[in-house]
């Protein structure tokens, strides 16, 4: 900004807030005579509280506000609007806001309600599958345990007859043995008896011979039974209790076999069910989205309010535009595309808004929550809103992708309700930041610097003098004079070595 007062001509950098920088004023010169109008051009060195007030540019927000986007689960298809409702009208809750066509989407319905039949009649499918296998099985198990028991007990049995036909056979070497015993007993007793009657006529021969006959046969009958007992007790008297124990084993073997395939069968036909369940509630889940969707299509407003396109107090870290992505509302309209998931438009209550600013870096020392503001709309300068502040962001954010400048988002609030106001409407804010008490200071024209120290010419008699000070808290207008100055003073408002 380049300011000019009577002769001299400087230059001042301002900030958001109003405050003047004082490093780039120009070095002041030893002694110069006063100028004639030197009352127009000097201010006196006078004590008094010294304001520090904040001017920061604001924006209305709605506080009491619903974004519109529409979120299909499932649908992929056009966004195309087939009724809309005007911005700027007033709507009560229920009232539909915008519609959008559902042809495609009832296609898809369509074919997601036709997959979740055709999914229905596969899981049919699997459980008659598997419950037919389950008969099968159950059927194949109950016929291999029977076989099982029935193993076991020919098992029993043939051992039972093992013992049986052993005892037999012990009976029948035994019986042979006694026959002997008793065909021996006769033929002694016949003998004897021949001998006492000595009688040895042919016929008592014959009777003898006939005795010593059968008891020969009776020993090689005898004999035999012995060997036979002995080759059944060396190969046969185990054979059938071994072949019993071996169909026993076979048996057990099919059982185990049949335990294993049919926990495995069981594990297969349980894990097509599952499958065929998963994916019919996969289709049931897809219908209920589509259906959800097409719901979704038709709007309805969330509150009572004003229809405004798109998002309104937009709260973005930095105001960056970039070519393509303006956010425009080209689209809203009958006929017209719009995307998924982007603020479509926004229903805002007015009764209740707040004021979104932003503050500079050399601003922020003086802002904290809770100071005092005064808000003035920029359509009604004449109206003062009393207010505070209710945040200041503690972390800084770029104002442009090529700028250092570093912005803060501040916030304020109000509490009177004003009907003329809208969101978005913007306004001027001064926060009263802060005061310093009783101190000397004197207009900012009056500070000039040098090799970055600060001078003020200095009224003496008919000349100025220049005179190091040293300075304090400046509010745009006034500086505080901490060294250098008495109260009562005056100081010149222009630099008397400017040509």
């Amino acid at each position: 900004m380049n300011l000019v007062v009577g002769t001299w001509v400087g230059t001042l950098s301002l900030t958001t807030a109003g405050v003047l920088s004082l490093a780039a004023l120009p070095p002041p010169k030893a002694r110069f005579p006063l100028p004639e109008d030197s009352k127009t051009l000097t201010a006196e060195v006078k004590k008094a509280d010294l304001p520090i007030e904040v001017e920061l540019s604001g924006t209305f927000v709605a506080e009491d506000k619903d974004e519109i986007r529409v979120e299909p689960k499932n649908y992929r298809g056009d966004l195309i609007i087939t009724q809309l409702v005007a911005e700027g009208r007033f709507l009560k809750k229920g009232d539909t806001l915008i519609e959008f066509d559902v042809t495609t989407l009832q296609d898809s319905l369509e074919e997601a309600r036709d997959d979740v039949t055709a999914k229905e009649v596969d899981l049919n499918k699997a459980k008659a599958d598997l419950d037919t296998w389950s008969i099968e099985t159950e059927r194949g198990e109950a016929r291999r345990r029977s076989d099982l028991e029935k193993a076991q007990r020919e098992l029993e049995k043939a051992r039972e007859q093992a013992q049986i036909d052993l005892k037999d056979k012990q009976k029948g070497v035994e019986d042979g043995d006694l026959r002997i015993q008793d065909a021996e007993v006769d033929l002694e007793q016949l003998k004897q008896l021949y001998k006492e009657r000595e009688l040895h006529t042919a016929t008592e021969n014959i009777l003898i011979e006939r005795q010593e006959r059968q008891l020969s046969d009776t020993r090689r009958s005898v004999e035999k039974t012995h060997k036979e007992f002995e080759l059944w007790m060396k190969f046969d008297k185990d054979t059938v209790v071994r072949d019993k124990d071996l169909d026993l084993a076979d048996k057990e073997a099919d059982v185990r076999k049949g335990d294993i395939k049919a926990a495995a069968e069981r594990k297969e036909k349980d894990a097509a069910v599952a499958k065929a369940e998963r994916a019919l509630k996969k289709a049931q889940e897809k219908v209920e989205k589509l259906e959800l969707d097409a719901a979704s299509l038709k709007v309805a407003s969330p509150r009572d309010g004003i229809v405004f396109y798109g998002n309104i107090g937009f709260e973005s870290p930095s105001d960056i535009f970039i070519v393509g992505m303006d956010g425009g509302n080209d689209e809203m309209k009958i006929g017209g595309r719009v995307r998924t998931h982007q603020v479509l438009m926004t229903v805002a209550s007015m009764e209740r808004l707040s004021v979104k600013m932003r503050a500079m870096e050399g601003d922020i020392q003086y802002l904290k929550q809770g100071l005092p503001i005064t808000i003035r709309p920029d359509a009604f300068p004449a109206l003062a809103i009393d207010g505070e502040l209710t945040k200041v962001d503690q972390v800084a954010s770029r104002t442009g992708f090529l700028s250092d400048v570093r912005q803060f988002s501040v916030r304020g609030t109000y509490e009177k309700n004003y009907p003329q106001l809208r969101s978005g409407m913007n306004c001027r804010v001064t926060v009263r930041a802060d005061s310093v008490p009783d101190c000397l200071q004197v207009p900012v024209l009056a500070v000039f610097s040098e090799s970055g120290d600060h001078y003020c010419w200095v009224v003496d008699g008919e000349r100025q003098a220049k005179r190091k000070i040293k300075i304090g808290a400046s509010n745009g207008t006034m500086v505080e004079i901490q060294e250098g100055l008495r109260d009562g003073e005056r100081v010149t408002l222009h630099d008397p070595t400017a040509s």
